[in-house]
């Protein structure tokens, strides 16, 4: 399996040297090649947010592929969607569709999934990526993946901090600057509730000062250190752990 998804990328790399940049970026081979090892064995539902590379590969690897992007077949051969679906490599039976902002899809979408794996990469300005998290995550399988791309970005790297320390979400890998977590058995977190104070990164943040909110206090000593500070020239943050080891590994490499 692993040398079928492998060999997917690589066809991907040798294929991409016919077409010219696409304008919303790509992933490099190396990254894209790591993410398909990290895939559920098998996956029936998957989607992403914004499109590209990614799609060929899940297109490939997924019977069922939703995607939410912008269609910008005018930008003609540097179009993202244009790129992928006149890929030879690309089942586009395969994938679905969905054009449009995704700050107006997903509200009204009504066929959402069980989901193996789900990347959010569209609109990258706050509270965008959140908005498709929010929409996502209740619909995601235990052991299912959830990527989150460019955590390099302070407030996509604040979700991304979120998630890791949430009881639904394992950190996986951090894979230059995408970070990759699988789903728990937790139960989903209710969508139309509240509940802060039960959440993982708000409950370890209570200030200790105020007494009215004492019993919320998780005084574990397991906060992560933030994504988005490992990425910094100068760190305003000491990194730790599982994260200062990863993003060390890649500042070394030349990622």
């Amino acid at each position: 399996m692993e040398l079928k998804m492998t060999l997917i990328t690589d066809l991907i790399a040798q294929t991409d040297v016919n077409y010219k940049p696409h304008v919303a970026g790509a992933f490099s081979t190396s990254v894209l090649r790591r993410l398909e090892e990290l895939l559920p064995a098998s996956i029936k539902h998957s989607a992403e947010t914004g499109c590209g590379k990614s799609t060929i590969l899940f297109s490939n690897v997924s019977d069922h592929h939703t995607v939410f992007c912008l269609d910008d077949r005018v930008h003609g051969e540097n179009s993202s969607v244009t790129y992928f679906q006149s890929c030879s490599l690309t089942k586009n039976e395969r994938v679905h569709m969905v054009f449009g902002p995704t700050q107006k899809t997903l509200p009204v979408f009504q066929d959402f999934k069980p989901y193996d794996v789900v990347l959010i990469d569209g609109p990258h300005g706050y509270p965008f990526p959140e908005i498709e998290y929010y929409y996502f995550y209740p619909h995601m399988r235990a052991g299912g993946i959830l990527i989150v791309d460019d955590v390099h970005i302070a407030s996509i790297g604040r979700l991304a901090d979120f998630i890791g320390e949430d009881e639904m979400f394992e950190p996986v890998e951090l894979v230059s600057t995408t970070a990759v977590f699988r789903r728990t058995e937790a139960p989903v977190f209710d969508p139309l509730g509240d509940g802060w104070w039960t959440q993982q990164y708000n409950h370890r943040r209570i200030p200790r000062h105020m007494p009215y909110l004492a019993e919320y206090v998780l005084d574990d000593k397991n906060e992560r250190p933030a994504y988005a500070s490992h990425f910094e020239t100068t760190p305003t943050k000491a990194a730790g752990g599982f994260l200062k080891s990863q993003v060390s590994k890649i500042l070394n490499n030349g990622e």
